[in-house]
């Protein structure tokens, strides 16, 4: 959150004890009485900020510039915020990046975050899901293309239509190969799309980060997917894993109640799935009807 001038409510650098548009000091007392927080360190003056590490008021004196915004000073002296083995990956190389962090969010995740920068840019939380999509789906997707191919291969070669039967064999397996590659590149972009609500809501339960925190929580809950190497594995297992871990990064990472980032994590699949259920059921519907009627 940036903080902002008690007097013309422009936003002011860390730091400053002036406002630099309208002069006035930073530095206000609080009215004798009010409910208006006060600086945790300086009770004399008037909080401008809360800090996002650990939700302590402060005053424009005790504020400092952080990789997440303006910090108070105490966290600003501790120890700088952590990285990921992913956020290594020009030392460590990106697949071994990519591994270490998924080891680490199945099998460790509260150690695996801990101190580290909730923030990063979009474009690397995006490689890392496109990543993710690739591990989950690649192997099964070549699996099926190879059944298909095979079970074609198998398939008497009667025509009935003047249609190529090789041809139509070759067309099937040449699709289902196509499906295989395009499957995470559109599983990467639906990652964004959703991304996108979750925040919506998270910001309606009180959020203050900005969204590359959501979409960087939201990319590090898709390590389940890795599981994905073992053929149809990840298809049918790693989604629930995924959801899961989501409400965990997003209230670690945002630093917010376990109610927020349950609602952020779950409320748009669970509407998902009750939007697509009910259009299914029209759908089913309006054919058992249209079937009585030719019946009747």
């Amino acid at each position: 959150m940036t903080p902002s001038c008690p007097s013309c409510q422009a936003p002011f650098t860390p730091g400053a004890e002036t406002c630099e548009r309208c002069g006035a000091s930073l530095l206000v007392a609080p009215a004798p009485g009010g409910a208006e927080p006060v600086c945790a360190v300086h009770p004399e003056w008037r909080s401008v900020a809360t800090c996002p590490r650990c939700g302590a008021f402060a005053c424009a004196r005790c504020l400092r510039q952080g990789p997440e915004g303006a910090i108070c000073v105490t966290c600003h002296e501790r120890e700088p915020l952590g990285q990921l083995p992913w956020d290594q990956r020009d030392e460590l190389g990106t697949l071994k990046a990519f591994w270490r962090t998924c080891y680490g969010m199945l099998m460790r995740p509260t150690e695996t975050l801990r101190g580290v920068n909730p923030d990063a840019p979009v474009s690397s939380s995006m490689t890392f899901v496109l990543l993710s999509a690739i591990a989950g789906f690649l192997t099964t997707g070549l699996l099926y293309t190879a059944i298909v191919g095979i079970v074609l291969g198998l398939v008497p070669q009667t025509d009935t239509s003047g249609t190529d039967p090789e041809a139509l064999k070759r067309w099937m397996t040449v699709g289902m190969g196509a499906g295989t590659v395009l499957i995470p590149l559109f599983s990467t972009g639906m990652t964004l799309v959703n991304a996108g609500l979750d925040h919506l809501i998270l910001r309606m339960g009180g959020v203050e980060r900005g969204f590359s925190v959501t979409m960087r929580a939201h990319a590090l809950s898709q390590a389940p997917y890795i599981v994905g190497v073992i053929p149809f594995v990840a298809v049918y297992a790693a989604p629930f894993w995924a959801v899961g871990l989501r409400a965990f990064t997003y209230r670690t990472l945002h630093r917010t109640s376990w109610g927020t980032a349950l609602a952020g994590a779950f409320l748009v699949p669970v509407l998902s799935c009750c939007l697509c259920g009910g259009f299914y059921g029209a759908l089913m519907f309006a054919a058992f009807k249209s079937g009585l009627g030719t019946q009747g």
